[in-house]
């Protein structure tokens, strides 16, 4: 039954979809590209999105589930919830100043809206719930894709991750039809109740398969990774910034909520399963970075990669007198909030460098450091993060992900994170190269109205850059407290 208190417990996505229909409302008034009003409105209703959500927390850090067992209300929620207010909030002012070949009120509005479904997925305790959510988070991303609709790569993008998407979809609508079917419910943790009695049986494999599949989409897992860099390179790099954290995290979130608690009698099953999902996509990930000159395809294919070290963390069940145990969650948290820093930093400076020489060509960033020296050691910061060279929060979450996997007798997947997270350096290391210890290439000139190659950005930009590359050097040196964070909303979530 539906209490009027649960109302309390969504007041932060309320604000959000009010803040979205107000830009919606705003732009059709004005008729007018008024971005500063625009981004006040956006960054307003996520500070007030922030703040309700604090006010409202549960007492005793307890699991409050709302509108009959639909969403919960949790620690783990509440951790997710921060990051994407963070980041939709940095997007939107990255894109305040030079995003200039689209209306920034559609761009945020749009964000708005994708924002809601994070919000939504992350707190989602039932299939019905998820489902929504997702779809409510991907369609305005399928949009903002193609949002430079001018551009025939935008829109090839945009309808490549369209069809993909949908696919993925119809896929989950399946398992959970067969999950609904063998069970009877849609509520996750009735769920596992209910398999408990039926153990390992085809039909449920079946089930968790087709699950795992359709998230795989979602989190771009190999083999189901094929959209990623192609939606990478083809959004307008603004949207790409936010596209490449956002959903991706909000997916891995709800992937470990459904494998630790509605498949959670399945636990050894899914363990193996995402091992070996794991390490191909740490592999190829890798791989096929070394490969692209294109900076955003780099990234595309840095993030599959990402995804593979963070279902290492994920694969971790330990297993003590009989009983599964997910050990590597609070590491997965942690690498998500610190991932989306590192690679939201690397498509901003990607950004600058773009709109000084036209080109997401790698030679593009030749000299970088000359002519822009805060985007250059900020990229060099992100690109060095990424490797996971300390004291950089990357290598902190890399630390912690292999120590649950070896506490988790995963030695192997745990010695193909590190022998792929050095193969990176190669790539990663090619562009601090470009940028510190090459000239620029006088071939290289700037599009037509954009700023001069020589320019000197002093921006929003700048402050976006410089706000994220001092949180990936400061949760390298203080990381600890994001830690403690992570491990008390699992502790204190619906898991």
């Amino acid at each position: 039954m539906i209490e009027p208190s649960d109302i309390g417990y969504v007041l932060p996505e309320i604000t959000v979809l009010g803040t979205a229909l107000a830009l919606l409302l705003w732009a059709a008034i004005t008729r007018a590209d008024r971005r500063w009003t625009s981004v006040s409105i956006a960054l307003t209703g996520n500070g007030l999105a922030a703040l309700f959500m604090f006010m409202r927390a549960p007492a005793d850090d307890a699991a409050v589930q709302v509108f009959a067992g639909q969403l919960v209300v949790d620690g783990y929620s509440t951790f997710f919830r921060t990051l994407f207010l963070i980041l939709a909030s940095l997007a939107i002012v990255f894109g305040a100043q030079r995003f200039a070949t689209a209306p920034l009120t559609d761009f945020a509005a749009l964000l708005q809206f994708s924002l809601l479904g994070m919000m939504l997925l992350v707190g989602a305790a039932d299939w019905a719930t998820a489902f929504i959510a997702i779809e409510t988070m991907a369609i305005p991303v399928y949009v903002l894709v193609g949002l430079t609709r001018f551009r025939r790569e935008s829109l090839e993008a945009a309808m490549k991750y369209f069809a993909l998407g949908a696919f993925a979809s119809a896929i989950l609508v399946y398992g959970i039809a067969w999950t609904y079917g063998l069970t009877g419910t849609t509520s996750l943790a009735e769920t596992a109740a209910r398999l408990t009695a039926h153990g390992e049986a085809p039909w449920i494999l079946f089930a968790l398969g087709l699950v795992l599949v359709a998230m795989g989409f979602k989190v771009a897992a190999v083999p189901f990774h094929a959209w990623t860099p192609d939606a990478y390179q083809g959004a307008p790099t603004p949207a790409a910034a936010f596209i490449s954290v956002g959903p991706k995290v909000a997916a891995m979130a709800l992937l470990a909520r459904i494998v630790t608690l509605a498949f959670e009698p399945l636990a050894a099953n899914i363990a193996i399963a995402l091992a070996v999902i794991a390490a191909a996509t740490m592999i190829l990930g890798n791989l096929a970075a070394i490969a692209q000159n294109d900076v955003k395809r780099l990234l595309g294919y840095s993030s599959i990669a990402h995804t593979g070290y963070m279902l290492v963390g994920l694969a971790a069940v330990s297993q003590t007198d009989g009983a599964a145990t997910f050990v590597g969650i609070p590491s997965v948290l942690f690498y998500g909030f610190v991932y989306a820093f590192m690679t939201f930093g690397a498509f901003a400076v990607a950004y600058v460098v773009e709109t000084q020489t036209g080109s997401n060509d790698i030679s593009a960033f030749r000299g970088l450091a000359q002519r822009a020296p805060l985007p250059a050691v900020a990229m060099a910061i992100f690109m060095l993060s990424l490797t996971g060279v300390p004291p950089l929060s990357g290598f902190l979450g890399k630390l912690y992900i292999l120590q649950s996997a070896v506490d988790a007798n995963f030695g192997w997947l745990a010695v193909v994170l590190v022998v792929t997270s050095v193969v990176s350096a190669f790539y990663y290391l090619r562009v601090v190269v470009m940028m510190f210890m090459q000239d620029a290439d006088a071939s290289v000139h700037a599009d037509a109205g954009s700023v001069p190659a020589s320019a000197v950005v002093a921006d929003t930009h700048s402050a976006v850059i410089a706000a994220v590359a001092g949180a990936t050097v400061a949760f390298g040196i203080v990381g600890g407290g994001l830690l403690t964070w992570a491990q008390s909303a699992v502790s204190t979530g619906l898991l």
